[in-house]
């Protein structure tokens, strides 16, 4: 389950769920770009999951490139949105393309006419090659006209990188910041990234834009936040959260303990326990009943892609 929490306008961390964060998940008829880098996948498919989970049929597609989901869970056809829907699941569509390992934008036809289908629909539209920031080019976002919501994802963990390592389209951002390409990222540079014109704020016209501060850790991010969401509230950017994806969440980190009960600090505690209790619910991609644990998937498995496909892809 991902941490959310909201910076106030005295840029203190309050823990939301994510119905409070973002309402618009729960509202009829939305198209929500999702952009920037260091999370954006994770984002979607959490964003998915709620829905699906609140009775919404969630479609989930891209506007550029997304990871290639298992094939089982890929819809080809109306048809089989439609079967997805109807049996509670969400539904994900998108062309081949070259790259094997990804998919791309779908058919315009099966586009609209599912998105008619759909309560809400979830777009990807930013690529940043698994770097956590990014500047856009002259081509970039590829924001659709029916979108009417843009969600801009940054990583936290570009803070204090070399921008020319942790930035994609460092030539780029380097003209745009005034900085040689050594240059090691501050909050500011990524305050800027966000609220620039030719930053996140690129072709919005007019749409509603939250921003999402991600890779949340408290030792090292807590001053951090606070400095970028005052940078943000004086270019008059409101909606502002920051989040984390707890550590057992992790690929490679499944095993560690998930009793990091109690952090010091206002957020909580980044990855804390939110109780023993285990259930069973249905898995919002497949309709299988998963075993919870607090709340969250037992199996640990990364929450950028359905959980119970995480080992086919």
């Amino acid at each position: 389950m991902l941490r959310i929490w909201k910076a106030t306008e005295r840029q203190r961390l309050v823990p939301v769920e994510m119905e409070t964060a973002f309402p618009f998940l729960l509202e009829p008829d939305h198209v929500v770009s999702l952009l920037g880098g260091g999370g954006k996948t994770t984002l979607l498919y959490e964003m998915a999951g709620f829905g699906v989970r609140n009775g919404q049929n969630v479609l989930v597609t891209t506007s550029t490139h997304l990871y290639r989901p298992p094939e089982e869970w890929r819809d080809r056809t109306l048809k089989e949105v439609e079967r997805k829907f109807q049996a509670g699941c969400a539904a994900i569509i998108g062309s081949d393309c070259r790259d094997p390992k990804k998919i791309a934008m779908p058919e315009e036809q099966l586009f609209e006419t599912a998105r008619k289908k759909a309560d809400l629909t979830l777009i990807e539209a930013d690529g940043t090659k698994h770097l956590p920031c990014k500047v856009p080019a002259e081509h970039e976002p590829a924001l659709l006209s029916c979108s009417d919501l843009v969600v801009g994802v940054t990583g936290l963990s570009a803070l204090g990188q070399p921008l020319e390592k942790s930035c994609f389209r460092a030539k780029l951002a380097a003209e745009r910041l005034g900085c040689p390409m050594d240059h090691r990222i501050t909050e500011e540079d990524l305050a800027q990234l966000i609220a620039a014109e030719w930053g996140q704020q690129k072709d919005l016209d007019g749409r509603a834009f939250y921003a999402v501060l991600h890779q949340y850790e408290e030792k090292e991010h807590k001053k951090a936040v606070r400095k970028i969401a005052e940078l943000l509230q004086r270019r008059g950017i409101r909606q502002i959260f920051v989040t984390c994806v707890p550590a057992w969440r992790v690929p490679g980190m499944e095993g560690q303990t998930r009793s990091r009960e109690k952090n010091q600090g206002e957020s909580g505690g980044i990855c804390g326990s939110t109780g023993s209790h285990s259930e069973k619910r249905r898995c919002p991609w497949c309709g299988a009943a998963r075993r919870y644990y607090g709340g969250e998937e037992e199996c640990g498995a990364d929450s950028a892609v359905p959980h119970c496909a995480a080992d086919k892809l």
